[in-house]
């Protein structure tokens, strides 16, 4: 199978902590489904580390675009210090995705987002998707970072989910001292969830982010007699 080659387009910070990259397509044809990743690995590198020239990523744009986005927390390492000093139009090869985490393809039930930290970089892409194809998906989106600063893409979700009524956005953060934070504040527990969603039957839930967490979110998920193949999950680090 040829090389699927991908050029870095772009990158920033968007949020504390995290950096946006983009790549462009160009003339190489990449398909994938909402909610899964894939490994890059740097062809034009300046540095390099023991950890290597690759990284997965999920991939955090729609399908169908001529870019894909993704994003990473800003660890001083090789491949972050690539990202942010290459050249833009510098190569990657992108493998074919993969991943525990794409959208399901029954619209009628609800989908449950219960994410921790960088583990929104997947549901970026399926919300991104549920808009841009105007999918008659209900959504709940729980959204837990330490604080508003590390919340990435607080903005787009926030827009995304007045803009659409069967989107529900429901981000919080563990600083439960911050008097200029208008959501829910304390890390995510079974009764902020049930503050929102008092009914877990016939829902898909997908937990992306740390170990604690996802632990956590699928222990509350089991007690209330979720069936196992209604919980998708990811643990990041």
């Amino acid at each position: 199978m040829n090389d699927k080659i991908i050029y870095l387009k772009d990158r920033k910070y968007i949020c504390k902590n995290t950096i946006g990259i983009w790549f462009e397509k160009r003339d190489t044809e990449y398909d994938f489904i909402a909610g899964q990743y894939a490994e890059i690995t740097l062809l034009d590198k300046i540095y390099s580390d023991k950890d290597g020239d690759a990284r997965l990523f999920s991939i955090a744009s729609a399908p169908g675009k001529n870019e894909l986005m993704f994003a990473t927390r800003a660890f001083d390492t090789a491949f972050n210090k690539n990202i942010m000093e290459l050249p833009l139009g510098s190569r990657a090869k992108i493998s074919e995705p993969g991943g525990n985490t794409p959208l399901h393809t029954d619209a009628s039930k609800t989908a449950v987002f219960l994410i921790g930290g960088i583990g929104i970089t997947p549901v970026r892409s399926m919300v991104e998707h549920i808009m841009a194809q105007n999918l008659p998906y209900k959504v709940y989106l729980f959204q837990s970072n330490p604080d508003k600063e590390s919340m990435a893409f607080f903005d787009e979700f926030d827009k995304w989910s007045k803009e659409n009524k069967n989107i529900k956005y429901i981000p919080a953060i563990d600083d439960i001292n911050d008097n200029e934070w208008k959501f829910e504040k304390g890390y995510l527990s079974e009764d902020m969830i049930k503050k929102y969603l008092p009914e877990f039957g016939g829902s898909i839930f997908y937990i992306v982010g740390p170990t604690v967490l996802v632990d956590k979110m699928e222990s509350i998920l089991k007690k209330n007699n979720v069936p196992q193949e209604n919980i998708k999950l990811e643990r990041f680090g």
